[in-house]
């Protein structure tokens, strides 16, 4: 089961960085903006995959952390529409969701880690993709409204990033003995 939420992931991850791309050319391209949205729903539909699957463990610790970062994504998306529909970006579901990707992120990354169910590279993919978050993040907030194409290259690793953890969660053999951790 994680081989099709890590395949909704990669492809996620795909209509995301088309999205940018076509933003970058144009700001005000409603295409861009639909594909960066259905990318934060896929992405979303991929974390939510990681709690159901059990990859995360079991309890309410991944659960939280699974669920506050799935959250993030899906109220990054509701920013979008809003802003498409008003043509205004001051909503409240940008920062909201900013926050809980960072929050449900930390958490669901050190669930995942601790669960054991992903082994080798792949346990650590989704903290990888939470500490590039931070600096997509931090890019974000020096840059403003002007962002310069070099600034692109932080998008990139964080697209990197979250294509490999769906890579990983679809290539995924639990170790050994793996049972995932309950909390």
């Amino acid at each position: 089961m994680t081989k099709v939420w890590g395949s909704v992931g990669v492809a996620a991850a795909l209509l995301w960085a088309a999205g940018i791309l076509i933003q970058y050319a144009d700001a005000d391209s409603k295409p861009g903006e639909l594909l960066i949205d259905a990318g934060f729903i896929g992405i979303a539909a991929m974390i939510a995959g990681l709690l159901v699957t059990g990859v995360a463990g079991r309890g309410v610790f991944p659960a939280i952390g699974l669920g506050v970062w799935s959250f993030g994504h899906l109220s990054i998306a509701l920013g979008g529409f809003v802003e498409m529909a008003t043509g205004n970006a001051d909503n409240a579901f940008y920062p909201l969701g900013g926050l809980a990707q960072i929050v449900g992120g930390v958490l669901a990354a050190v669930a995942l880690a601790r669960a054991g169910v992903l082994t080798g590279w792949r346990r650590w993919m989704p903290v990888a993709w939470v500490v590039t978050y931070l600096g997509v993040f931090a890019t974000l907030i020096t840059a403003g409204d002007d962002v310069q194409a070099w600034q692109l290259a932080p998008f990139g690793l964080w697209l990197a990033t979250i294509a490999l953890t769906g890579v990983a969660a679809a290539t995924a053999t639990p170790a050994a003995g793996a049972v995932a951790r309950t909390a």
